[in-house]
């Protein structure tokens, strides 16, 4: 199974619960299938680079999720018989990218954490570690090397 991402945009005329309900419908569509989402996100209404169908703006929902590869050529065509649906693209995400993005993560994580123990440290008055000596000389002192 490979991991792919399809992001759509739907019409902006629509009802919140409207466009909940074609969201449900594509994860249906895609765990019928043998698939499994990984993630889905309703980014709501955003302005469109161009007119689409008389549209200046759409409702972007992004799906991550995991299938086998002729799969994604029925989930092209319910987008494309989806009068609803203004544009699609569905994208395969390969290993590389993948285990960038677990790294990215990864470091996230890790600077959460590390800004989370200096502000604990601080709050506690044991902020030591984060102040160095830094010696003052005077112009006229001469610094031995």
């Amino acid at each position: 199974m490979r991991t792919y991402e399809a992001l759509y945009i739907v019409r902006p005329d629509l009802k919140d619960d409207e466009i909940q309900t074609i969201a449900k419908d594509v994860e249906t569509l895609v765990s019928n299938n043998g698939g499994s989402i990984v993630r889905s996100e309703t980014w709501g209404k955003r302005r469109l680079a161009y007119e689409v169908q008389h549209f200046n703006e759409g409702c972007y929902v992004l799906l991550r999720f995991t299938g086998h590869a002729p799969f994604v050529a029925k989930l092209e065509n319910h987008f494309r018989l989806t009068e609803s649906i203004l544009r699609y693209l569905v994208v395969l995400f390969d290993e590389r990218t993948l285990a960038l993005e677990a790294e990215q993560k990864r470091r996230n994580e890790e600077q959460l954490r590390a800004s989370a123990a200096r502000a604990a440290a601080r709050a506690t008055g044991d902020d030591d570690e984060d102040e160095v000596a830094v010696p003052v000389y005077s112009s006229e002192e001469e610094v031995e090397e």
